[in-house]
């Protein structure tokens, strides 16, 4: 029997070995276990036989690479429930560690995210995020990142969730313009995005402490190029500024962060990385051709938006640790 309430949507990429273990902790930390939707955007037979083992889990094939954001965007859609639980196919689960977020959410009706707690086993069982803030000049804050634990973990409204095990409200993502990610976003940055419109519509998005899951931190991301990683994460920070910040937000988090972007691809030449530098270079020209995708972004954030910058900075640059 299934829970009523929360689907977890996991996507994998030639990745089995890895979803296999998730999946088989799935089922031995929780009663009853969830439906699992499990988006393949590799393709691959053997990942369709492997969820066929699974009772819980329905297999959807993506009909090319999606992505971490496409292929999320393609889960949802099999996703009947109230709550998601997006979670990354390298992690385990050792307890029940989605009923203290479905329990929040279901207390506090206006908190729309929640994330819960991550280790990183492969880095001495320090923590992963434990929710991010935004810094002035545009980059993150990633609280107690490979910290160790400390001895209380609080709930506390935070910038963003990691989507490596983030809970949703379903129902909020008409409110934030109708999807949950950007799917040219592919991967990076997408979880945030999405958060930041969270916060544009009224909403909170928390960090609450659980039971903690493992995360293999970097088990898919690895067989990628890192220069290439680097021009879409930046890229993405780029879209997502120009289509969420007002006026008022721009000139007090995106103009630092431009000079932030200057100086990192001025530095990467300085120090001879030069595909990273040529990367930097080629990120104007990654969101210029994403022009129409802007103007659609902007028009539904306008759409969407109930809070003010100000109101918003004020609240996500403050999470206490």
């Amino acid at each position: 029997m299934n829970s009523p309430l929360y689907t977890v949507l996991i996507v994998t990429w030639n990745g089995d070995g890895l979803l296999e273990n998730c999946l088989r902790s799935i089922a031995a930390a929780t009663a009853p276990t969830p439906h699992c939707v499990v988006v393949d955007n590799a393709a691959l037979e053997s990942t369709r036989e492997l969820c066929g083992r699974f009772a819980f889990a329905t297999y959807v094939r993506a009909p090319e690479n999606l992505g971490f954001a496409g292929g999320n965007d393609l889960g949802l859609l099999y996703c009947t429930t109230k709550y998601v639980c997006l979670l990354n196919n390298d992690t385990i689960v050792h307890e029940d560690s989605f009923a203290p977020l479905v329990d929040f959410l279901e207390r506090h009706d206006n908190i729309a995210v929640a994330q819960g707690t991550m280790k990183l086993p492969n880095c001495g069982g320090t923590l992963d995020d434990c929710g991010t803030v935004l810094k002035w000049y545009g980059l993150q804050r990633h609280r107690y990142f490979r910290a160790p634990a400390p001895p209380a973990l609080a709930p506390v409204a935070v910038f963003a969730a990691k989507g490596a095990f983030m809970m949703i409200r379903k129902a909020v993502v008409a409110e934030t313009g109708g999807t949950l990610f950007h799917a040219h976003f592919k991967s990076y940055y997408e979880e945030t995005d999405f958060c930041h419109r969270v916060w544009l519509a009224g909403r909170e998005v928390w960090f609450v402490p659980t039971p903690p899951i493992d995360h293999l931190l970097g088990a898919t991301s690895s067989r990628f190029d890192n220069a290439a990683i680097w021009r879409q994460y930046v890229a993405n920070i780029f879209f997502s500024f120009s289509a969420n910040f007002s006026l008022e937000g721009k000139a007090r988090i995106l103009v630092p962060f431009c000079f932030v972007y200057l100086a990192f691809t001025l530095l990467c030449l300085a120090k001879g990385r030069f595909r990273l530098f040529l990367a930097m270079l080629q990120v104007p020209l990654v969101n210029f051709k994403r022009r129409k995708e802007l103007r659609d972004a902007k028009a539904a954030v306008k759409h969407c938006r109930k809070l003010p910058d100000r109101e918003i900075l004020r609240r996500v640059m403050r999470a206490r640790d």
